[in-house]
């Protein structure tokens, strides 16, 4: 299993109502709507969704999608962003193991560079435009340094997550699946 993310531009919400499987459907008609996306809005970051409304569906202009890794992929590509961003090192104890982390650095601050994503799960959720314009704005601060990366896996996933805030940045969001 792995982190699928997926990128949407553009958003307008749909007029619907849910049937009792929860489906979208028309109002009127009752028939099933055709939509893009559905938010999960994840109650342990409930502020990252800022601009997106739970409990609604969406069509979006423009979507791009990408895989971010298994999860143990995933974590070790966020730690390694956590040092490109400056945060120091500190004791992260997991299963009775301790070891220094960067990420765990980010965790124990309330704001800097990626720091929304860094300190976001792992596995879903959703992060919406107002959030996904800062992190745009991080990323293209970052870039010539993310481009010295000794690292062309780390590189190329650079590459995914600027492209899916700045599409989400307008009017938009990204969705981790």
């Amino acid at each position: 299993m792995g982190l699928d993310i997926t990128a949407y531009k553009g958003l307008t919400k749909i007029d619907c109502v849910f049937d009792a499987d929860r489906e979208p459907i028309d109002p009127v008609t009752r028939e099933a709507v055709d939509y893009d996306f559905m938010p999960y809005v994840n109650p342990d970051f409930p502020e990252r969704a800022e601009g997106i409304e739970s409990r609604c569906v969406y069509k979006a202009d423009d979507s791009v999608g990408f895989l971010a890794g298994g999860y143990g992929g995933y974590n070790a590509w966020r730690e390694e962003l956590a040092k490109l961003a400056g945060y120091h090192a500190v004791a992260y104890e997991r299963c009775g193991q301790t070891s220094m982390r960067h990420d765990a650095g980010a965790w124990a601050v309330n704001s800097g560079p990626f720091y929304e994503l860094i300190n976001f799960s792992d596995c879903e959720g959703v992060i919406g435009p107002v959030v996904s314009a800062k992190l745009a704005k991080d990323f293209a601060d970052f870039q010539e340094k993310a481009d010295s990366h000794n690292d062309e896996y780390f590189r190329s996933r650079y590459a995914n997550w600027r492209q899916a805030f700045e599409m989400a940045a307008i009017n938009g969001a990204v969705s981790f699946h």
